[in-house]
């Protein structure tokens, strides 16, 4: 995740300060897929007990395929500009939200804040990668059974103990996320000699 102040690359985590219209770019691939076991390595290493014990036969043993990006989401916070401004409107998440192709390659997209400079008041976005949704323990939480009106009437934890069966994986769809940290732009009024310099 990064903007593009003029000819300047800026890259997330930066503070920066812009009389223009701020344009950014994000790019994110998915986590590689992986591949059943474990690879040699590790049982000649530990041995093929050891590594059962430890693991239970299954590690990072990621193939050369990746999972898919669904979206990716940008979140826009202004701060306030005076002590009884509601916040509400000025935190905003998601603020845009852009469709992915599937890609192995991942998914790229550009965007500006075209509001930035009428605005006149210092800004920070930050980007969420969306993975397709895959099996995960204990995605589905409390595991709620729910009633017609949509209300939890009842919990089926997955307590990881004798309480649970043991042939339950607790696996459940989610889709994982990736933030990036934030970029801080405040917004800086141009001078009269800017102003001149683009007057034909």
């Amino acid at each position: 995740f990064d903007m593009r102040n003029g000819g300047e690359r800026v890259p997330m985590g930066s503070d920066t300060a812009s009389s223009e219209i701020p344009q950014f770019r994000v790019g994110a691939v998915g986590a590689f897929k992986q591949n059943p076991g474990c690879p040699e390595y590790a049982a000649r290493g530990l041995g093929a007990e050891r590594v059962a014990s430890l693991c239970g036969g299954e590690c990072y043993n990621p193939s050369d395929e990746r999972h898919l990006i669904d979206r990716i989401e940008i979140v826009r916070i202004r701060p306030q500009v005076a002590p009884d401004e509601p916040v509400g409107d000025l935190i905003e998440d998601p603020w845009r939200v852009f469709d992915c192709a599937p890609k192995q390659a991942g998914c790229q997209v550009k965007f500006e804040d075209a509001e930035f400079v009428n605005a006149g008041r210092e800004t920070l976005y930050y980007a969420r990668a969306i993975q397709e949704p895959t099996q995960m323990v204990n995605a589905n939480n409390l595991r709620c059974e729910y009633n017609e009106q949509g209300e939890c009437i009842a919990v089926n934890p997955c307590y990881g103990d004798f309480r649970t069966p043991k042939d339950e994986d607790c696996l459940a769809p989610a889709a994982q996320r990736a933030w990036s940290s934030p970029i801080f732009v405040a917004f800086e009024p141009r001078t009269a000699d800017a102003r001149n310099e683009e007057t034909p």
